[in-house]
C-alpha cells in the first residue's frame, strides 16, 4: 500500500504563480497501476470539465508527492495542454464545490471525515444565474466519478487526508450543492486603482 499526495496545478495565461489554481488529491496506488497512469486518468477527468471550466487556463501540471507533500519535491511530475485554450473566464474567485466524505451517510460525516475540492476557473458563460444549474452540478459529479475511477479497480483508491488524525481514509460519497462558492485567494490582484476626489 502506497499513499500519495497529488497536486493538480492549472496554469493561468498570466504565467504568474499566484494566479494558478491548485487542487490537491490523495490516492493509494498499488502495482500494477503506475503514477504515470494515475496522472493521465486525472488529466482525462479534468478534460471532461471543459464545457464549464478551464477558462483562462494555459496548461496543467500534475505533481505526485509522498505523504505530506514532501518539501524535497515530487516523485513524479507530468504536464498537459488544457482543453479549450483561450476560453473566456469569469471571476477567478467563483467556484463550484465538489464535497466528499469517508462515509456513505453524508449528513453524519464529522469534520475529520469530509473535505472539498473547489472547481474553477469557471467560464464566464455559466455564471449568469443565482444558483449552480443542474447540468453543471451533473458535470462536476461526473468529474468526481472519473477521479474515483482512476486506475484499475482494487489497485488505486481515492482517499481523503485527515490532518488532525494524520490518516488517509477511503472516500465513499461525493456531493455538489447549488450554491456558488468563493475562494478569495484565487482572485487576480488588481492592476488599476481609479481615484476620484469628492470634496
Amino acid at each position: 500500500m502506497a499513499d500519495y499526495d497529488v497536486q493538480v496545478v492549472l496554469h493561468s495565461f498570466t504565467a504568474l504563480p499566484r494566479d494558478a489554481v491548485v487542487n490537491t488529491f490523495h490516492f493509494d496506488v498499488n502495482f500494477p497501476d503506475t503514477l504515470n497512469g494515475l496522472c493521465d486518468d486525472i488529466a482525462a477527468a479534468y478534460a471532461t470539465l471543459a464545457p464549464i471550466v478551464l477558462g483562462d487556463v494555459n496548461g496543467m501540471t500534475i505533481k505526485v508527492y509522498p505523504p505530506g507533500l514532501n518539501p524535497a519535491g515530487p516523485v513524479f511530475e507530468k504536464s498537459y495542454a488544457a482543453p479549450n485554450v483561450g476560453a473566456t473566464s469569469g471571476p477567478g474567485e467563483v467556484a463550484i464545490c465538489l464535497s466528499y466524505t469517508a462515509t456513505d451517510n453524508v449528513a453524519a460525516a464529522g469534520k475529520r471525515r469530509r473535505g472539498r475540492i473547489y472547481i474553477g476557473r469557471l467560464k464566464g458563460s455559466i455564471l449568469g444565474t443565482a444558483f449552480v444549474q443542474g447540468i453543471h452540478r451533473d458535470a462536476v459529479l461526473a468529474f468526481g466519478q472519473s477521479i474515483g475511477s482512476a486506475g484499475n479497480a482494487g489497485n488505486t483508491t481515492w482517499k481523503m487526508h485527515s490532518r488532525m488524525d494524520n490518516v488517509y481514509v477511503k472516500i465513499e460519497a461525493i456531493f455538489v450543492d447549488d450554491a456558488w462558492d468563493t475562494q478569495r485567494r484565487r482572485g487576480k490582484a488588481p492592476s488599476v486603482r481609479q481615484v476620484q476626489d469628492v470634496q
